[in-house]
């Protein structure tokens, strides 16, 4: 149908997913009493093992240094990480998951991991490549247009 092929329209269903999407992880994060940086942030952290910086996650997750920081502090504050100094680095930390982290992980972001690899299972394996295919072109397609405009 012509709704189909009209850009805008397009567009515009386009970005209410993305905004219900992001207001799906929101809530989540919500229901499990962590702001939207700390979920993410513990989401990195089970992810990926490796990832044990500050910088490694804000290069990863595309966050400011200042909301990573302060994230970071509040959830050392209630004894989920411990932030440790590298030698001869002020200004990066170590990230270590302490015991009441490693718990609160296994009670939020485990289940949120299995929910999302249980939904993309549901998807056809050529659904799941042309999702990553468009959304990944569209991003950096994007990404070029806001660099040519400003």
């Amino acid at each position: 149908s012509n709704m189909k092929n009209n850009t805008g329209d397009q567009l515009l269903i386009l970005n209410r997913l993305y905004k219900e999407m992001d207001t799906l992880y929101h809530l989540y994060a919500k229901k499990c009493g962590l702001s939207d940086t700390a979920l993410w942030l513990l989401y990195s952290l089970y992810e990926n093992q490796d990832l044990r910086t500050q910088r490694d996650i804000c290069s990863e997750w595309h966050y400011p240094p200042q909301t990573i920081n302060s994230s970071l502090k509040s959830l050392e504050n209630q004894d989920i990480v411990n932030l440790e100094p590298i030698e001869g680095n002020k200004k990066n930390k170590y990230i270590a998951l302490t015991d009441k982290g490693h718990s609160l992980i296994q009670e939020t972001i485990r289940p949120l991991m299995d929910a999302e690899e249980a939904a993309f299972q549901k998807l056809e394996n050529d659904e799941r490549e042309a999702v990553i295919t468009a959304t990944s072109k569209y991003l950096d397609i994007l990404h070029d247009e806001l660099e040519r405009k400003t």
